[in-house]
């Protein structure tokens, strides 16, 4: 019975709004921070779990497809571009079946490299969003250091280790996010051709 919810659209937001509120219980009660922060990283691997789940099913019927056709080949959970606007790049995530894109802005996946390239270990997530809040002198949704790290991850750029996260290799990762950045860009380009600029 649970299987059917598993595949419901809006569960990325759902997962959302369940850390965001973890979150502010987190600051509103510090004397709770140790099950607030196991709880934040069980909800952390089921989140991924799911998302493996869901990798694992067989492709939707063209019935369940029409919310978002798409003449891009399949095969990948989230396909990543790089839009410029006028509030400047961003590194956009689109996710099948689903309309709205997640999107990280430049300054924050290049605060984002940073952070990765000086951790000496593994760090959990909610560790990675204090140090790079820490960096960048404000506070940044999650979701923008999730878009950063599953880029990364599909380039083995990153490596996790359950709720853990470490560049895969600290030397040449500043470097190499940079790289993944303009390779993307350049197919975000070729793929739009019509947009010059």
């Amino acid at each position: 019975m649970a299987k059917s919810c598993l595949t419901a659209g809006g569960t990325p937001q759902r997962f959302s709004q369940v850390r965001t509120a973890l979150i502010r219980a987190l600051r509103s009660s510090p004397e709770a921070r140790e099950p607030l922060c196991d709880a934040l990283e069980q909800l952390e691997a089921i989140q991924q779990e799911l998302e493996e789940y869901q990798r694992a099913l067989p492709p939707q019927s063209a019935a369940g497809r029409s919310k978002a056709p798409s003449s891009r080949p399949r095969g990948k959970s989230q396909e990543y571009e790089i839009q410029n606007t006028p509030e400047g790049a961003f590194l956009t995530e689109r996710r099948p079946g689903e309309s709205q894109p997640f999107r990280c802005p430049r300054a924050t996946y290049d605060a984002a490299a940073e952070v990765l390239a000086t951790a000496t270990d593994a760090l959990p997530f909610e560790e990675l969003v204090s140090r790079l809040n820490a960096h960048t002198g404000h506070r940044q949704p999650d979701y923008r250091l999730r878009v950063a790290l599953r880029f990364w991850l599909t380039h083995n750029a990153v490596v996790r280790s359950r709720t853990k996260y470490k560049a895969a290799n600290r030397a040449t990762f500043l470097p190499l996010s940079r790289s993944l950045w303009e390779q993307t860009e350049r197919g975000s380009a070729d793929a739009t051709p019509a947009a010059h600029g």
